[in-house]
């Protein structure tokens, strides 16, 4: 009984002398176990961890970070001449052409800067600010088309150089001519003149500039065609329409053959008359062009009719080509697997047209 007032009594003086939170620790002297804490204080803050809370603490929250996007600058704008030779001047004066300090060609670019009277002011490849006249400028994506004036005419015999009379003697055989951008009435072909290319017999470009041209009449019974064409799953493809008769004479002087190359000296070609084409077509569902007996302009025997050294695909391919263009009014010749030509040739003027000098301007409606 002694012992156990003596323990009560240490015990309490032990809770006197430590106050609520100081750690202390008991144990009764029989206790097997190890000492029990039984008031754990959080542990000290070392001078370090103290100064990094404090710096927290002090420290004001940081602003949220802005995104300032960067100045841009504006696209430049171009345009492009419409004319074979453009005079480029260093005011927006007209009166007299002492300040034109150079030129520019068809479909030359440069930075559309603004517009003063007649004219708007570029800045050319070189750097250098001109004026030029409006009229002959077009935004650089812009596509032109050429335009030409109908004309109709008395029908002249190429080999002797005279007018020709009806059977009477007295009335004149009248042709026209009206060619017409082929873009306008079929935008959707494709084309691919090899005349205006280095990818042709002579190794030169024969055509000044590839334009597309064709009689009015020939052109709306091509779009019939093109659109069997279209709804059998194919797109017209032209290598080659109108011909000056010029070209007609370099590529006679190469070839020497009339059964490929009509002699200018005495028959005009069909194409000459803007009435003909040579065409192939693509295949819509994979974009190749179907298997032909040779590549277009191949002047061979095995690009006749007449060859029978064809694939059956070749000849079933032309066989198609040749019955479609035969409904909508088109023949076609032996010796040339690509060529057909309007059956109303003989209507068409032979004309000698240098296509770069055609006047070129954007889509026009009420030319078509």
């Amino acid at each position: 009984m002694q012992r156990i007032i003596k323990v009560l009594a240490v015990t309490l003086i032990a809770a006197m002398l430590c106050p609520m939170g100081c750690g202390c620790f008991f144990m009764p002297e029989d206790a097997d176990q190890p000492p029990v804490n039984i008031m754990q204080t959080p542990a000290a803050e070392t001078p370090a961890q103290a100064g990094q809370t404090a710096e927290a603490e002090s420290s004001p929250t940081p602003a949220p970070a802005v995104s300032v996007e960067p100045m841009q600058t504006p696209e430049p704008v171009y345009y492009k001449s419409r004319v074979n030779t453009l005079n480029c001047r260093s005011s927006a004066d007209k009166s007299n052409d002492s300040n034109v300090v150079c030129q520019i060609g068809f479909e030359d670019k440069g930075i559309f800067l603004g517009v003063e009277g007649e004219f708007t002011k570029l800045r050319l490849e070189d750097g250098a600010e001109v004026y030029c006249y409006s009229d002959y400028l077009v935004s650089a994506d812009t596509q032109l088309y050429a335009y030409l004036t109908p004309k109709t005419a008395q029908k002249i015999d190429m080999l002797t150089g005279n007018p020709v009379f009806e059977a009477d003697g007295v009335t004149p055989v009248m042709v026209k001519n009206e060619l017409v951008d082929m873009r306008l009435y079929l935008p959707d072909a494709v084309y691919e003149q090899l005349f205006a290319t280095e990818r042709n017999i002579t190794g030169a470009p024969l055509y000044t500039r590839a334009v597309p041209l064709m009689q009015k009449d020939t052109v709306k019974k091509l779009v019939k065609a093109y659109n069997m064409f279209k709804a059998d799953g194919y797109t017209l493809k032209v290598y080659d329409a109108y011909r000056p008769l010029s070209v007609q004479k370099k590529l006679f002087d190469i070839v020497q053959n009339k059964h490929w190359i009509a002699d200018p000296s005495t028959t005009a070609s069909n194409h000459n008359r803007g009435c003909a084409i040579d065409l192939s077509l693509i295949i819509d569902a994979t974009g190749e062009e179907i298997v032909t007996p040779t590549p277009m302009h191949t002047f061979t025997e095995e690009s006749a009719r007449t060859c029978t050294t064809w694939s059956d695909e070749a000849r079933k391919n032309v066989d198609y080509i040749t019955g479609i263009m035969a409904k909508c009014g088109f023949n076609h010749i032996k010796s040339e697997w690509w060529h057909f030509a309007d059956t109303d040739s003989k209507k068409f003027m032979t004309t000698d047209i240098d296509l770069g000098s055609l006047t070129m301007k954007p889509r026009q409606e009420d030319n078509e």
